[in-house]
């Protein structure tokens, strides 16, 4: 074997060597540095979002909220919204995690969500469920999950909700049970 050979083969495997680098290096990387590292995060927020009209839409506050650079989600660390509804009165959302997909304008939480009509409006009202996605811009929230809805002297259970903060109406879609208590 004389050496044009050896130089040949040892080219021959440099340039496959190269070329399959360069390949790995243009694949997207699914699970990473950049694919996990926020492009901004807020630590102990408080942000309060107005409409076109200048009006309160929603006040955020929370420990941690981080934008994702690859799919823009914004994800939110034990997340506490407070929504005014018609009268300037404010429902209080509680969760152990929340989701604000790109664009805005709806919210989803997930993990012991809380909601609480305000103290000042009777009956007291409180949601309970393991997910709510929550239409900011109309001040309206769902869920496909079980549902606990509690006042003072009932308690109403079951899947799917509908509930409108403006009108302070409050719907289960279907398996409803009712437990009634009555108060001395």
């Amino acid at each position: 074997m004389n050496w044009r050979t050896i130089l040949t083969l040892l080219l021959l495997a440099a340039a496959i060597a190269s070329g399959w680098s360069v390949w790995r290096m243009s694949r997207p990387i699914e699970t990473g540095v950049l694919h996990a590292r926020p492009d901004y995060l807020l630590r102990n927020y408080e942000i309060t979002s107005l409409d076109a009209r200048g009006k309160e839409q929603f006040t955020l506050r929370g420990p941690v909220l981080e934008r994702n650079p690859t799919d823009r989600a914004m994800r939110l660390a034990t997340p506490e919204f407070l929504v005014p509804d018609a009268v300037g009165s404010y429902w209080e959302i509680h969760a152990d995690e929340g989701i604000v997909p790109p664009g805005g304008g709806r919210l989803e939480v997930r993990g012991r969500v809380s909601a609480q009509s305000p103290a000042d409006r009777p009956p007291a009202t409180r949601i309970e469920s393991d997910q709510l996605t929550l239409d900011l811009d109309h001040h309206r929230a769902t869920s496909a999950g079980k549902v606990t809805i509690t006042r003072p002297g009932l308690t109403m259970e079951g899947v799917g909700l509908l509930a409108d903060f403006d009108r302070r109406q409050v719907s289960l879609l279907s398996q409803v049970r009712n437990r009634y208590a009555p108060q001395p």
